[in-house]
């Protein structure tokens, strides 16, 4: 009986704090409630967790990830260029490839399109045969519009970076196609209207060819001024000439995106290196381009470079220019003439006095 003393002192409290909880409240005054409610321990409050270690993780798993994709494209790098060294060593096994890949690099081909060319090249090739064989294999690799826009009609919009020649080669375009039709068939449309130099230039070329310049300021004005322009049979827009990385870009792209029936060609200088030629294309692919025009070709001694890019994005080639005459320089793309003109150009660069090695016809 003693030993159960404490057992029933320590049930009966338990049950004294369960009853009132089980109890209904109208059995109880509100009054007699408030000792009971004094007498139960207060919950102690849930901690806050602080946020900054979370965040700390996360940056510092941030840190590690960019890290691994950093190692990997250093070893993917690695590895591509011990393939890439290989495969020259093995090419150049044969004289006839190696003459090939040497050619090609004077030509200013990029590394990659020249490896893929000269594999395709047969071991047993007679020298002599080499080079023609070469330039057929990269004339097959060309990517050529195969119908002329001007032929089509419609909206044409030149987009390109600053100095590619795209105001100039809109002249020779409308002067072209006046030559078949009529300057009344033909309109020009500047949206480079910050620059006065560059619209001054275009209004220029109107006055010369009879034809009529017109400006559009936004992407709501070029809507509107193609909608009254629609009865042309050719109307060619100039844009303002913006770097690849120039914040305006992506206003102007959008504006040639959102207009309808609308084609849009980059204009493209020859004379500038593969990685530069290929971020401009990257950069102005938001357009939606459908075509190249090469610019700027008596200017270079290296045309492969323009080649290769046309090639790795494939990007139809739809003219090619090369000079100021308007429109005489102006030339619609062949696969086989610009293969031709590789050796023509590399010459020229090397006697620039020769007036007919320098202004070599497409």
């Amino acid at each position: 009986a003693v030993a159960a003393l404490p057992v029933e002192a320590a049930v009966a409290p338990a049950a004294a704090v369960a009853a009132p909880i089980e109890a209904p409240a109208a059995e109880m005054p509100a009054n007699d409630m408030a000792p009971l409610a004094d007498a139960l321990p207060t919950p102690a409050p849930a901690p806050q967790l602080a946020p900054a270690p979370a965040l700390t993780m996360v940056a510092a798993d941030d840190g590690e990830i960019r890290q691994l994709r950093h190692e990997v494209a250093g070893m993917r790098q690695v590895i591509e260029r011990e393939m890439n060294r290989f495969t020259d060593e093995r090419l150049r096994g044969s004289a006839v490839r190696a003459t090939a890949l040497d050619l090609m690099d004077e030509y200013g081909f990029d590394a990659g399109l020249s490896r893929d060319v000269a594999m395709q090249i047969p071991l047993e090739t007679e020298a002599h045969r080499g080079r023609g064989l070469m330039l057929g294999l990269i004339s097959r690799k060309l990517p050529i519009a195969p119908v002329d826009p001007l032929e089509e009609g419609g909206v044409i919009a030149l987009v390109g970076p600053t100095g590619a020649g795209k105001t100039t080669t809109i002249a020779k375009l409308a002067s072209r196609f006046a030559e078949k039709h009529a300057p009344r068939d033909v309109a020009l449309v500047t949206t480079d209207t910050m620059r006065v130099g560059a619209r001054e230039q275009l209004y220029g070329y109107g006055r010369q060819l009879g034809i009529a310049v017109h400006e559009a300021n936004s992407g709501t004005d070029l809507d509107q001024l193609l909608e009254r322009l629609q009865d042309y049979k050719l109307v060619l827009i100039d844009t303002a000439g913006l770097g690849p990385r120039d914040r305006a870009l992506a206003a102007q792209l959008q504006w040639l995106r959102a207009a309808r029936q609308v084609r849009t060609l980059l204009v493209l200088p020859a004379n500038t290196s593969f990685g530069d030629m290929d971020e401009v294309v990257r950069r102005f692919g938001a357009a939606n381009l459908q075509g190249l025009v090469l610019s700027k070709l008596d200017e270079t001694g290296r045309f492969g470079n323009a080649l290769s890019v046309a090639v790795d994005h494939a990007l139809p080639i739809t003219w090619v220019t090369d000079g100021q005459d308007v429109p005489e320089d102006l030339h619609r793309a062949s696969a086989a003439n610009l293969v031709l003109r590789l050796e023509d150009l590399r010459r020229a660069a090397d006697m620039p006095c020769n007036p007919e090695l320098n202004h070599a016809v497409a």
